[in-house]
């Protein structure tokens, strides 16, 4: 945690009951955040997440393969998600939604979860896609986010021997050919 003196003077603050500014108090933490940072490489190198919609309205964003744009410093997630088959103004602004991040051959997979806004407002895409198949664009605020490594499995030694021994047969035991065609035997025959 950040210990200076303008921490300590709003924590003070805090703690006699006084204003404070959570905005300042959340910029000074997350510049500093190397867990953020940490973060937001693996998610860069995923790059693309399952949406779900946690929503419980009767009309919501669908679940859907997304795009990651960016991840701020404030701790939002910026990513593109396909439009739904209706009108996007018919689902609710702000919902909360999970994303999960994960990637053949990599070992290791990202959790976010959150509030959702859709932010198509404040969104000029440059593409040539119109109306309907124009991609949303969607804002989250990470509220909890769970990272989880995997180590990739080593061979035992009953699966090494198994494997040496299947290359070693297909390198040094060869299947005799025929010189011929077994079609041009079928064909002198008739």
């Amino acid at each position: 945690m950040l210990r200076n003196g303008v921490f300590d003077h709003l924590y003070g603050r805090f703690k006699t009951g006084l204003s404070f500014d959570y905005s300042l108090y959340k910029f000074l933490v997350m510049t500093t955040d190397t867990n953020l940072q940490f973060i937001r490489e693996k998610i860069y190198e995923i790059k693309h997440a399952v949406m779900y919609s946690m929503s419980n309205e009767l009309v919501k964003i669908p679940n859907s393969i997304v795009t990651v744009l960016k991840v701020d410093n404030e701790g939002n997630l910026w990513f593109l998600c396909t439009p739904p088959a209706y009108r996007v103004e018919e689902c609710e602004c702000i919902f909360p939604a999970r994303l999960q991040f994960y990637k053949k051959g990599k070992f290791f997979r990202v959790e976010v979860s959150g509030k959702a806004t859709i932010m198509n407002n404040e969104y000029n895409y440059n593409s040539s896609a119109e109306g309907k198949d124009k991609p949303i664009l969607i804002k989250m605020a990470m509220t909890n986010i769970e990272y989880t490594a995997s180590e990739p499995k080593e061979k035992g030694k009953i699966e090494t021997i198994l494997g040496n021994s299947y290359k070693w047969l297909l390198k040094n035991v060869a299947v005799p050919r025929q010189e011929k065609s077994v079609f041009a035997k079928l064909h002198q025959t008739h």
